[in-house]
Formats: structure tokens, sequence, C-alpha cells
């Protein structure tokens, strides 16, 4: 009887055990040993399923934007107002950004890579992808019951996703010095009131 595939099962508790290690500890400062060790596998068993820390880290970060992109699916399928999904999305995902800082600012070089791995490219676009028709949907029904002003779905997505992006950039230059939350809380403000209808 052949036995069961546990391979996403273990590639799962493997992502677990560095996600916990990399929110209390510097990237550059962890091991695969520490890896194995709180996986509870070998060192053997991890390079099994990842060729080494960086594509562990690539894993991470590809997890963590689909679950993102989850949320924001389920917020663009509610049914209440648009400004107020989107500012929970950003919520949401400066606060993921706040849990594991290390994590989120290797991302963030990874998009300044001048030329990522196909393997990169290749998840950085479909992530792209996801968060653009996450936004855009929501963006549209504000439209359309009239909270947010008439414009280009597509343009004003790209224009959140940009500013979002923009700043991480800035903060691979300067992660110590730029205050990255209220940075990113400011720019969501500046931003999603540019986009409500004026009440007089």
């Amino acid at each position: 009887m052949p036995k069961p595939d546990v391979s996403d099962q273990r590639k799962e508790e493997i992502l677990a055990a560095a996600r916990e290690i990399f929110a209390r500890k510097p990237l550059n400062d962890v091991k695969i040993q520490d890896i194995a060790r709180k996986a509870g596998l070998s060192v053997g068993g991890v390079y099994w399923y990842f060729k080494g820390k960086d594509e562990i880290v690539h894993g991470l970060l590809v997890q963590n934007a689909e679950e993102n992109i989850a949320a924001l699916k389920s917020l663009s399928e509610m049914d209440t107002s648009a400004l107020m999904r989107l500012q929970k999305f950003f919520e949401q995902v400066l606060a993921s950004t706040e849990d594991l800082p290390e994590l989120y600012l290797t991302g963030a070089k990874y998009q300044a890579m001048s030329s990522p791995t196909p393997k990169t490219r290749a998840a950085m676009q479909r992530i792209a992808a996801g968060y653009h028709s996450g936004l855009e949907a929501i963006i549209e029904q504000g439209i359309a019951r009239g909270e947010f002003v008439q414009v280009n779905p597509q343009d004003a997505a790209t224009a959140l996703i940009g500013a979002y992006e923009g700043l991480m950039l800035l903060w691979v230059m300067s992660p110590k010095t730029m205050r990255l939350k209220e940075t990113m809380q400011t720019a969501a403000q500046l931003l999603l009131s540019g986009l409500c209808v004026v009440r007089h």
C-alpha cells in the first residue's frame, strides 16, 4: 500500500515554523537548523522540500500575499461602504507588515531587484493581478453607489497599489528611519479621501 503524500503538510509545517522564527529574529540570523528544529524535522528534511532559506522566504511571501488577496476578495463581496472596506484592507495589510517586518522588507527588496528569477517574477505578477482585481471590484462598487467620484477603476486600483509598493521600496532604502506605519496611514487617507464624493 503506497504511503500518503504529506508534501503539502510538511511544507506548511516548515513555513509555519519559519514564520514564527522570523517574527522574532532578523532573517540574516536565522539558519536552516533553527527552522528544522522548530518544525520537528532534520535539516535534510527541510532541504527535501525547500532548496534553502531564500525559497522558504519566497514561500512565506507568497503565502502572506495569498492570505491578503483572499481577505480582499471577501471584502469585495461584502455589502458595506466601499470606503470602509478599502480602509479595512489597508489596515489588514499594514498589520501583517508590522507582524513580520523583516519578511516584508525582504519582499520589497525582491521587487527592487533588476532581474528577479522567473519564479519570483511570475509570483509577483500573479500577486499583483490578485490585488488589482480585488481593489478594482470595490472601487467599481463605490462608483456605482455614488460613494466615489467617476474615475477609471483600473487606474485608481493601480494608483493605490503603486502608492503602497512605492512606500515599501522607500522603506528598503531607509528601514530604520522611515516611519512606515504613519506614512502608510497618511498615504491611504489622502488617496481614499480623493476617491470620495464630496457631500455639500
